[in-house]
């Protein structure tokens, strides 16, 4: 078997992927799996059938640490008493007043083990402190809306199992553990105040973020670099690794390879710990070490292998970190390279050497992770390339040179400071480089069935690659491009399915819904108070609003919405139109404006058809506007959803005075879906209202531990009343309604150790 040690970490990482849904009895598996692998590697040289069941048997190991990693943790584990108050004594892994504690001890309730946790408190601690913390043991977070990122990737790779929301911490020891880890810790804050003395904002905190990794906190200027395709240069990844290897292995040219070799690692080693042992860092310091220890024996270095093998071994040590976009993206951008990247530097005839190696790698690396950015973003940037092409002549010396100012700042800052002089130029460079290129048209481009199109870039570019380097016949390549293009065309081509989906965002105290028409028009009613969880769903289902949609002014419900329409558009936006003199309100306006969306002030009666078959009628507010206490929420947007027989009512913030106009006026007002006017508000779902409805169905949208104390008690009681079935995006998370017109199927992103949502039927009939 050609290549032993590539095809045995694919077949672990195969496992360690399918492992969580295979649902099999994983300790038996395992201990099958070892036993056949002794009996089967004597024999895997020389026989085909005895590799496969040794590649098997591999898998079958990484299927067990990969359903481990999912596993629940049993009533014996400190997290697996969550929701009880709970207090525990041990080390501070990582500094700051949110930090990871690895609880030694469990003081009480005694007996049970301790695992690593979240520690979300207010005191400050170090590295190394022994601290003692007592507080509510709280599950992991995760991802409340459709298609986000886990939020708990961080800690996965940290080993935490539970969140500890704290109300004492006590430093009871200082430094008294993890002296490399608190060493680490401390010269990057040294490193970090020294750009500070020097350098100006936000240069200083470019060259923190090119240097170590660290978040720039200018959110404005951190989205530039997003935009134009340069993020990757403001965190740790292999590329600042492989610079302080390259300027460790040019200064000591005067010594023999090995020794140069080992200094390279060491330094490699030391600035990845330094810098936070990112997942690129872990793999460019486990790839280092590999190839060293190769050259050492005098073995040939397969890059496959080294990749491959670098995967298996960091998936080995946290099997959870095969889903981190992180790895993913620098497993990727590494492999174009290997593999592509020479190649296309060959066939570049212009220019010097190093603007030739620079643009082959910036080419393969974007053909590469491409397809990656479009599954998890649903966006690209097709200004990528040039933006690191030109981005190139600052970002091949700041790592070394911001490197070495900080060192020396440390020993006597002003002989530093001609070194950070320099490093200042670099970093005005690349910002000015990020934002003339994320203002250009088309910076950033959001596309729909991001994820087919992924998948079709996907097979184009692993054929291309394979016929490329000729490990297949340039025949089979075509075959496979054009057959997975047809697949593509004929997909796209088909029509819709036959349904409407409305999706209830989890955006906290506030409403965000996304409404999908069966020919595939799209609605957005209200944006919630932030931006991220709309124009993120937004982004990763395709970008386009044809229909925007405000119900009313306050800012839990317009200032997302303000942001989608900032970066997306619309087709025409519907509001009341009901003055309100508040910032929040007067920006979405300002934006309607500048982006020249059409306008219309909504009015009863008004209706707005989405396609052939879904309508969209306006039952409120009047004309003349609804004058009373509460005018604002009382002229809220009341509109109806028709799909076939299915109705969804979606009333806005209306509260009992605008419930008990509307019911007077014999509108039909009868609904299968509600959404819950004003988050469960003891002054909105009167009882009157409520039986004009007679809904099936509920969906509340309301923020965790909220200050209003929504949803009122009172109100819960009379959905329960009506044998109302009630979600709440506080609980389930996002709630996602499907229906064909007959039927209706609910699914939420109801938090758990089981990944599976499942559909539950209704009929509207």
């Amino acid at each position: 078997m050609r290549r032993p040690l590539l095809w045995a970490s694919l077949s672990f990482l195969a496992g360690v992927a399918t492992g969580p849904y295979l649902g099999l009895a994983f300790p038996s598996v395992s201990a099958v799996s070892l036993g056949l692998a002794v009996v089967s590697l004597w024999a895997a040289g020389r026989s085909r059938a005895a590799a496969a069941v040794l590649l098997a048997c591999v898998a079958g190991v990484g299927a067990t640490a990969g359903a481990l990693s999912r596993s629940p943790p049993g009533p014996g584990e400190l997290a697996g008493h969550v929701g009880q108050r709970v207090e525990v004594e041990g080390l501070a892994a990582t500094e700051g007043s949110r930090f990871v504690l690895d609880a030694a001890r469990v003081v009480f309730p005694q007996g049970l083990r301790g695992h690593r946790v979240m520690v979300r408190g207010r005191t400050r601690v170090a590295v190394g402190d022994r601290v003692r913390v007592r507080g509510k043991l709280a599950p992991l977070p995760e991802a409340r809306n459709p298609g986000e990122a886990d939020p708990a990737r961080f800690l996965y790779r940290e080993r935490v199992r539970a969140v500890l929301v704290a109300d004492l911490v006590v430093v009871v020891e200082s430094g008294r553990g993890y002296p490399v880890l608190r060493w680490a810790a401390q010269l990057r804050k040294a490193l970090q105040a020294v750009y500070e003395q020097v350098l100006p904002p936000p240069l200083n905190a470019v060259l923190a973020g090119v240097v170590l990794g660290v978040p720039v906190p200018d959110r404005n200027l951190q989205q530039a670099f997003r935009d134009s395709g340069l993020v990757h240069l403001l965190v740790a990844s292999g590329a600042q690794l492989s610079a302080v290897a390259a300027a460790v292995y040019v200064a000591l040219r005067r010594f023999r390879r090995t020794v140069r070799s080992v200094a390279a690692l060491a330094a490699v080693l030391a600035f990845a710990v330094v810098a936070g042992w990112e997942p690129s860092m872990a793999r460019a310091a486990v790839m280092a070490a590999v190839a060293v220890a190769a050259g050492l024996s005098r073995r040939e270095v397969d890059p496959a292998t080294l990749l491959g093998l670098a995967a298996a071994v960091l998936a080995a040590a946290h099997p959870l970190l095969l889903w981190d976009v992180g790895f993913q993206l620098s497993f990727a951008a590494t492999a174009a390279l290997l593999f592509l990247s020479p190649a296309l530097q060959q066939r570049l005839r212009f220019g010097p050497a190093w603007l030739r190696e620079g643009l082959a790698a910036a080419v393969s690396c974007q053909v590469f992770v491409f397809p990656l950015l479009l599954w998890h973003f649903g966006h690209l940037q097709p200004w990528a390339v040039a933006a690191n092409v030109l981005a190139l002549p600052a970002s091949a010396f700041l790592v070394p040179v911001g490197l070495l100012g900080g060192l020396v700042g440390l020993v006597w800052t002003p002989l530093a400071v001609p070194l950070l002089r320099v490093a200042q130029g670099g970093c005005a460079y690349l910002v000015w480089v990020a934002r003339a290129v994320a203002d250009l048209p088309g910076a950033t481009v959001n596309l729909p069935d991001a994820k087919a199109t992924a998948v079709l870039l996907g097979v184009w570019v692993g054929a291309g690659v394979a016929a490329w380097r000729g490990w297949v016949r340039p025949s089979r390549s075509v075959l496979a491009s054009v057959v997975a293009l047809a697949v593509a065309v004929w997909v796209r081509a088909l029509p819709p399915p036959p349904y409407a989906e409305v999706v209830f965002l989890d955006v906290g105290q506030g409403d965000g819904v996304v409404v999908r028409g069966p020919e595939g028009h799209r609605v957005l009613l209200d944006g919630g108070p932030e931006g991220e969880p709309v124009t993120g769903f937004l982004a990763r289902s395709g970008g386009r609003v044809d229909l925007a949609l405000l119900s009313h002014p306050h800012a839990d419900h317009v200032t997302g919405l303000t942001q989608a329409l900032r970066r997306f558009g619309a087709g025409l936006v519907l509001e009341p139109g009901y003055p309100h003199p508040t910032p929040s309100y007067a920006e979405f306006l300002r934006t309607v404006r500048e982006r020249r969306i059409p306008y219309r002030v909504a009015r009863r009666g008004m209706r707005v058809e989405l396609g052939r078959s879904a309508i969209l009628e306006v039952l409120w507010p009047p004309d003349p506007l609804w004058e009373g206490p509460s005018a604002v929420n009382e002229n809220s947007l009341v509109v109806l959803l028709r799909y076939g027989d299915a109705r969804f009512l979606f009333p806005g913030d209306v509260e009992a005075g605008a419930e008990g106009s509307l019911v007077a006026s014999r509108e039909d007002l009868r609904a299968h879906v509600l959404k819950v006017p004003h988050q469960g508000s003891r002054t909105s779902s009167s009882e009157a209202f409520l039986s004009a409805v007679a809904p099936r169905v509920a969906v509340l949208s309301v923020g965790k531990a909220n200050p209003y104390g929504h949803p009122h008690g009172d109100v819960l009681a009379r959905y329960a009343r009506l044998g109302v079935s009630l979600y709440r995006t506080d609980r389930d998370g996002a709630v996602t309604i499907r229906t064909d017109g007959r039927n209706l199927w609910v699914k939420t992103m109801k938090p758990g150790w089981c990944c599976t949502a499942w559909w539950t039927a209704w009929r509207t009939r």
